[in-house]
């Protein structure tokens, strides 16, 4: 259009119609922008919601966790406390336990010891003073020595006897063995040689894998063994005294070679044989007949043995034992060439053969009942001879006291074996020749101070 030129209807016309279509399109966009807007801000609404539902749900979900975790880790130490308690109280209950063990074996081992003290005490007073004896200690080992020589008899015995092989092993030990301990003297070579040849029969059996065979034959050997040492004694020591030191120096021998079972076997042998090794006399029991209880005393069952012979043997089987008391352990480790290691192998020697025992019997034996016994006046010289000087040396003080309660209360009062007109001719001879005996060897003690005179030879090992 030119300026100052009027607009024709027509013109103006579009120019209206160009106007309503602007404002139309500016409705329109303004109507479509409002839309997005409105749809913009729902989505975003929406996401908003969306994100804070996720976090809420994740708050809740954080929170269940916790909570469970807290639950979890409750559990956990509660779990704890408990296993603490129940290990407190585990721990209490062993140590409660250990307590009351120790307080009893605190209390056994008191008993004990006061039962030792009573025992010592009980030993120490009642000799020859018309109290109560000192039996049932005695009593009690005789019991055990019995029950020990019947697990020989009934058990071990009989089961060689039944099997072949086994008896033939066995015979062909008691031919070796025996010849070895008949062929024994007082030389130190051979108490070597026979005790480590003896030994090495021993512990062939003891090595058999069959560990019930090896048993079996171990005890049964042991038991030959023990026989033999004490029929060399009734037939050989019984005529010549010093003899029983050789069997009681390889006996000791091969008890610390590690043998220490054969002073159980036999001590056993020796009770069986001659129940006064033990300074005691079997009492006779209800229902034994006569017989059976000369058996227990050692007699022989025919009947035949004269009193001097039966006096005889149980010198001689007494003085094996004796002998065995009396031997210096230093003296026999050096024999078998044990020396260094005497103190541990000691520790294991059968207590019946340890040389306290030397105490015991004299006490023993100069306490009533049994100083009413015909044989003791034998025995005592026996001991006197064979172990008096080990037993001076030992016990001192105490042991001149009691031989010279021995010689005045026994001999001179004739309190030890006193003759009656009960007894036959021949035992009344016995018992007087026996006690003029003993009392010739306590003068020379009391006059000397010491046993030297009436010793067995053969003390002293020849080189």
């Amino acid at each position: 259009m030119t300026p100052g030129r009027e607009l024709t209807p027509a013109v103006d016309s579009d120019m209206h119609e160009i106007a309503n279509m602007l404002s139309h399109f500016q409705m329109q966009h303004k109507e479509t922008e409002q839309k997005e807007r409105a749809a913009f801000e729902r989505r975003n609404a929406d996401l908003w919601e969306g994100i804070e539902k996720a976090v809420r749900d994740a708050e809740t979900r954080a929170e269940h966790e916790a909570e469970q975790l807290a639950a979890a880790r409750k559990r956990q130490e509660q779990a704890k406390a408990d296993a603490k308690k129940a290990r407190e109280l585990e721990m209490a209950r062993i140590a409660e336990e250990k307590k009351a063990a120790e307080e009893r074996k605190a209390a056994e081992a008191a008993a004990q010891r006061a039962r030792a003290e009573q025992d010592k005490a009980e030993e120490v007073f009642n000799t020859m003073r018309g109290g109560e004896h000192v039996w049932p200690q005695a009593a009690r080992e005789y019991a055990h020595w019995q029950e020990r020589m019947r697990y020989v008899k009934q058990d071990i015995l009989p089961q060689v006897k039944a099997n072949a092989d086994w008896r033939k092993q066995c015979f062909a030990a008691k031919r070796a063995i025996t010849p070895k301990i008949g062929q024994l003297t007082n030389e130190r070579q051979q108490i070597q040689r026979v005790t480590t040849e003896v030994a090495a029969i021993l512990t062939q059996a003891r090595s058999v894998p069959d560990k019930h065979a090896s048993t079996v034959l171990y005890y049964w050997m042991l038991n030959h063994l023990a026989k033999s040492l004490i029929r060399q004694a009734e037939q050989e020591v019984a005529a010549r005294q010093e003899t029983a030191f050789p069997l009681a120096r390889t006996a000791l021998g091969l008890m610390l070679l590690g043998h220490d079972t054969l002073g159980e076997v036999l001590m056993a042998r020796l009770v069986k044989k001659c129940p006064f090794v033990l300074a005691y006399v079997p009492e006779r029991k209800a229902g034994v007949d006569e017989a059976a209880y000369r058996k227990t005393l050692g007699l022989k069952v025919d009947g035949e043995e004269t009193v001097h012979m039966y006096a005889t043997r149980m010198t001689g089987i007494a003085a094996l034992y004796f002998a065995c008391l009396q031997s210096s352990l230093v003296s026999v480790a050096e024999t078998i060439s044990v020396g260094a290691n005497l103190p541990a192998l000691a520790k294991h020697l059968c207590a019946p053969f340890r040389p306290d025992r030397l105490w015991t019997w004299s006490v023993r034996c100069t306490t009533p009942p049994i100083t009413q016994q015909p044989l003791l006046p034998a025995l005592w010289s026996t001991f006197l001879e064979v172990a008096g000087p080990a037993y001076l040396q030992r016990f001192g003080t105490q042991a001149r006291k009691l031989l010279a309660m021995l010689f005045h209360a026994g001999i001179q009062q004739q309190k030890l074996a006193p003759v009656t007109e009960k007894e036959e001719v021949s035992q009344r001879n016995a018992i007087k020749a026996a006690s003029v005996r003993l009392r010739l060897i306590l003068e020379s003690w009391e006059q000397r101070g010491n046993l030297d005179e009436y010793a067995s030879g053969g003390l002293c090992m020849d080189s």
